[in-house]
């Protein structure tokens, strides 16, 4: 499935619960402080807008981003110290993921985290369109090996709510 067939079905059949779920939901408002910018990657309706101060949502497929485009084409004027990448970098083969990563991970700053909300590789958003897209099948392994590669710890990795994985990569600190 190419990018245009996904926005289509992201802005058409998806239907966002981001209330749903126990971590990489919501209460991530409460992990990102105050004066820190958060970069929302595939935000959707952009439901973190209203409650976090400093953030900016980008999503290809919907016209309630701040900038509806993808984190490819994403031009930053900042660099942020949080990424929200919440059911956003999971389509494709390992090559598309890795570039995805390395996208998102110039928008950040050195010291940084990013929170993910990970399919692991499940067709199950009950609609029969969902079969048609390629879900990355990610896993601990995955999240390992990609953290590695892009100079961040895992601090967290937890099972959430739908069965998907939640995690959340800290960027290494200098020793």
């Amino acid at each position: 499935m190419n990018q245009q067939d996904l926005n289509k079905y992201f802005s058409t059949v998806w239907q966002s619960n981001i209330s749903q779920y126990q971590y990489s939901g919501l209460q991530l408002v409460n992990k990102v402080q105050s004066d820190e910018t958060v970069l929302d990657i595939g935000c959707g309706n952009n439901p973190f807008k209203s409650l976090i101060k400093n953030l900016v949502g980008i999503d290809p497929a919907n016209i309630r981003a701040d900038f509806q485009l993808t984190i490819e084409d994403f031009r930053k004027d900042i660099e942020f110290d949080v990424a929200f990448c919440l059911g956003s970098i999971n389509f494709g083969n390992e090559e598309t993921i890795r570039n995805q990563i390395d996208c998102v991970v110039q928008c950040l700053k050195p010291k940084a985290r990013i929170y993910w909300r990970c399919n692991p590789g499940r067709h199950d958003h009950g609609n029969p369109q969902c079969e048609q897209i390629d879900f990355y099948p990610w896993d601990l392994k995955k999240h390992e090996k990609f953290s590695r590669e892009f100079g961040y710890v895992i601090t967290e990795y937890k099972q959430d709510t739908n069965n998907r994985i939640f995690c959340e990569w800290s960027s290494k600190p200098n020793i």
